[in-house]
Order: C-alpha cells, then structure tokens, then sequence
C-alpha cells in the first residue's frame, strides 16, 4: 500500500475497516498488530485528547442517527460542549455517585438470585446489561414502563453503529433515534410540568424551548443513558471473561476483596470499551513526527494506545498489579469520560458480587462481540455454575 501522505492516514483506514470484519469484531488487536498506526501511539494519542489544536469531528450526515450522535457530548467541542457538560457534571462527581452503591449492590444481588437456580446465565443480557441500565434510567428518571422500549431502542442504535455496512441495521438505527428523540422529548415536557426527584426535572427547569440548543438537550439525554449503561456493560462482561481466562488472579481476588479497584483499572486498559475518538486539528499539525492535515477527521485508537509498549510493559498480559493510572479508557482532558466514577464504581460491585455468589463460574460457550469501532462491546457471554449438566 503506497502512503497517501506518508502520515499513517492510509494504514488508519485499513485499521478502520478491518474493526468492521467479523475478525476484527472477535480480536481487534489481533488484526491490526501487523500495522504501524502512529495514531495507536501513546504519546501521540494524548496529544490528540488533550491539545485543543485538535476538536472532536461529528458524524457526517443527514440521517436520523447520525445526526443525533453528532449532537452527542462525545462529538462536541467549544461552546456547545462546555454547557452541556456543565448541566450534566454534578451528578457524576466520585462523591455523588458514591450514594449509588448500596443501590448498586441491591440490584446486582436480585439479578443473580434470579438466575441462581438455572445454574447458567448470559453475563451481558442476565447481568451486565441491566444492572447499570436500571441505575441510569432512575437516576435520568425515565419511567419504568418507559424502559424495556428504551433499552430495545439503544441498543438497535448500537447494533447499527457496530455494524454500520448492513444498511438493515442502519435503517432500523434511524428509526429508533427518531422514537428515543420523540420520547425523550416528551418526557423534558412532562417534567417542566410536573417536575420530579430526577435529572430530567433539573434539566427540564432550565431546558431551552426550541431550536438547536433544545435538539442537543435532548439528545444528550439520551447519550448518558447509551452512555452510563453500554460500556459499562463492556466493563462487567469483559472482566468477567478475562477474570475466567485467568483462574489465579480470579482466586487472588476472592482471597483479597480489597483488590478489585486494580482489577478493574486492569480491565479498563486491556479491554478499553470505548475504541476510538474521532478529531481533527484546524491546521497543518505535526505530532511525534506525524503530520496532521488540518480539517480532516482521524482516529485516535485508545486502545491500542492503552497497549503501547513503550508505556506499558508487558502490555498484552493481564496484570493487576500494574501501573494503570495514565490509561486513557476513559479518554482525557476535556473530553474526559464524566461517567468514569460511576463505571468504576460499577465494575468493582458487580464484579466481587458476581464471583462472591458463583466462585465455580465457568465457561459455557465462547463469547460474542458485537463490535469493535467505536465501541467493543460484547453481545453474549454464557457461563454455568454448579455441577455440570
């Protein structure tokens, strides 16, 4: 393949479409190990998350869905980010989410009492799914006759941005970004009405009437519960396969509670749920030797940046014990993941309850992933307990 800027931009499109292969849905690092990706760099991949040379580049397109994701915090900078953000810090503050726990724990413990008796489970749709998604529609306030359509819808959207040349998942994408704006839309109304002890109510108090502000509003309603459930969801079921592909550090961690804060920081950087941000810089930049042309949209591959020898020793082992605290997992500066503390705080509930309650889990099949770009996510993960049948 012959560079078209000698600056890795042709290699990156490679990566790009290789993550959308079903191989590179199953073993993302797998596939592009062979490519040399100054954008899977470290250094280089700090640089693209914190130099405000380099502005986050929206999905193109008129579409439903992708207009939407456009108006998500995840694809805004500048002024349109900063008020979003601002509405939404407060909640996410490590010491806000800190009176979630006990209601974490309450809810990890009826998910497993209800599949305990069948000895066998799927981790995604039985427990690492639901577990955050019910924390976040009660704290958005989102009604529970409300959640099972919500649910459906997010992750129609997510299949279709997993899987985006199935032009079947795409369409039925945009159709539930139209119903999930809809939604959300009327239930901001609902609550300027009659507000309740809910984020919508704060938000609806002071929600503007109409127009673009309005249409960000309430699609970044809808961004942090895709956002406070789905990669969490990751989080728990990759942890989970990896904690079973490593039965010493499963049994150090039944042994050593205390540990599980090391474990999930581990998890986060070998797994890194979400893959890739997209930003461009608004002139000619040079970064690491890598030339950057201005305006136009890069990958910023976080995880195989959290991979990155040459931070990180040893990269591909699965080492708790490591220093983990510069991954970008959770991305940085001002784009930092504000959903972090309650993610962490979910992983290191769900994962001791999980392996408290079943200290004989195993396998019981191979996992799913459904994608690998923009998100890695895992679709199925069956596992079993007790004798075997």
């Amino acid at each position: 393949m012959t560079e078209r800027h000698g600056d890795g931009y042709d290699q990156e499109r490679a990566a790009v479409g290789a993550l959308f292969t079903e191989e590179g849905r199953r073993d993302p690092h797998g596939v592009l190990a062979a490519l040399d990706l100054p954008t899977a760099r470290f250094a280089v991949v700090e640089r693209l998350l914190r130099d405000p040379a380099f502005v986050r580049a929206a999905p193109h397109g008129e579409a439903p869905l992708w207009r939407m994701i456009a108006r998500w915090l995840i694809s805004l900078d500048g002024d349109r980010h900063r008020k979003l953000r601002h509405r939404f810090a407060g909640l996410f503050a490590p010491r806000t989410v800190e009176r979630f726990r006990k209601e974490i724990a309450q809810r990890a413990s009826v998910l497993l009492d209800a599949v305990a008796d069948g000895g066998h489970m799927d981790v995604v749709a039985d427990f690492a799914r639901p577990l955050p998604f019910a924390v976040i529609t009660g704290v958005m306030g989102v009604p529970e006759s409300d959640r099972p359509a919500v649910g459906n819808q997010l992750l129609t959207v997510n299949r279709a941005v997993a899987r985006q040349d199935d032009p079947d998942a795409v369409a039925r994408g945009h159709e539930a970004a139209e119903e999930l704006q809809r939604r959300f839309g009327e239930l901001l109304d609902a609550r300027a009405r009659e507000p309740e002890d809910d984020l919508l109510s704060a938000l609806a108090a002071d929600a503007p009437a109409d127009g673009d502000e309005r249409a960000d509003l309430v699609a970044n309603c809808i961004f942090f519960v895709e956002a406070g459930h789905a990669t969490t969801a990751s989080l728990i079921a990759a942890g989970t396969e990896l904690l079973l592909a490593h039965p010493a550090e499963r049994e150090r961690l039944g042994a050593e509670p205390g540990r599980v804060a090391r474990v999930v920081e581990e998890v986060l950087r070998l797994t890194s749920p979400v893959s890739t941000v997209m930003s461009a810089p608004a002139e000619d930049v040079v970064v690491e030797d890598c030339r950057f042309a201005a305006h136009e949209p890069r990958h910023a591959f976080l995880m195989l940046a959290n991979r990155d020898p040459a931070v990180f020793e040893d990269p591909d082992r699965f080492d708790p014990d490591r220093d983990t605290k510069h991954h970008l997992a959770f991305a940085a500066g001002r784009h930092f993941c504000l959903g972090a503390p309650l993610a962490r705080l979910h992983g290191e509930i769900a994962l001791t309850t999980l392996f408290q309650r079943f200290p004989e889990l195993r396998r019981n099949g191979k996992p799913v992933w459904r994608g690998a770009l923009p998100l890695r996510e895992v679709e199925h993960l069956p596992v079993a307990w007790g004798a075997p049948t």
